[in-house]
């Protein structure tokens, strides 16, 4: 029943998220668009309504960049390979501020010109936006950098789960008892499975998929569609240069880090070696 209330509450949580972020974003607009009408009262001058909504537009276009940026952040192998999180976070605000003025820029002049009397060109709302706003831009994307790029797994609702601390694996007509610390990688062999020890090679019958749903994934990684490895076997990684790696174990045995794996493996292997 817990397990199936925890579920349930995961499902919940993104719709409940994005509700939250829908009001949050309701109740900017409203009260900046307040703003202007104060302002405009104070300073004696015509209020439009039409106009502060089309450039408080500026709000709404935070989530789709941030997004857009997080996700491409994510797959960029270019981004991969930058070892520093604060050069990355660096990275990230510039890039959303420039697109955010760009579209920005871009939004008020398409609406302007196909919905008000007179448009509002694109040079020089972009212009007015640096000279007058920038600031805002990079004080929010800096805010924004520093959410962590994956979310943070919630403990409480967390579903427990055990791996086991051996597989019963054969070895020619012999079964043997196999601890699960002491294999160094796993590679696919259809329709078999091979499993490497130091000293000895297990062939089971199963798939790979299988086999990784049993065993802890935070030891137990994928570094290409064929090959799951021990993170804590591998004494170095060296670069081939090209995206991809070459994994050195602590027997000496050679293997190949996919560029399609780098981040997971990069993220579990210091996680694993950070004592």
């Amino acid at each position: 029943m817990d397990s199936q209330r925890a579920l349930f509450l995961r499902r919940m949580s993104k719709p409940k998220s994005t509700k939250g972020f829908l009001l949050l974003l309701v109740v900017v607009l409203a009260v900046t668009i307040f703003q202007d009408y104060l302002q405009s009262r104070y300073q004696s001058y015509s209020f439009y309504f039409s106009e502060s909504l089309l450039f408080n537009l500026f709000w709404v276009l935070i989530l789709p960049v941030t997004l857009l940026l997080r996700y491409t952040f994510r797959k960029a192998r270019i981004i991969l390979r930058i070892n520093s999180k604060w050069a990355v976070r660096s990275l990230f605000v510039l890039v959303a501020t420039i697109l955010h003025l760009l579209l920005f820029s871009l939004l008020v002049f398409s609406i302007s010109g196909l919905f008000y009397d007179h448009t509002f060109g694109f040079w020089r709302n972009l212009v007015y936006s640096v000279s007058n706003d920038l600031y805002k831009y990079l004080l929010i994307y800096t805010a924004v950098s520093l959410i962590p790029l994956e979310k943070p797994t919630d403990t409480k609702l967390q579903i427990p789960r055990e791996h086991p601390d051996f597989l019963l694996l054969q070895t020619g007509k012999k079964t043997e008892k196999v601890a699960t610390d002491s294999i160094l990688y796993i590679s696919s062999a259809t329709p078999y499975v091979e499993f490497f020890t130091a000293e000895k090679k297990y062939l089971q019958q199963g798939t790979l998929k299988s086999f990784s749903k049993k065993l802890d994934p935070s030891v137990f990684v994928q570094i290409h569609k064929t090959t799951l490895v021990n993170v804590q076997k591998v004494n170095s990684i060296i670069s081939r240069g090209n995206g991809d790696y070459d994994l050195l174990l602590i027997n000496g045995h050679e293997l190949r880090l996919s560029r399609n794996y780098v981040y997971d493996f990069r993220s579990k292997f210091d996680r694993a070696h950070s004592g």
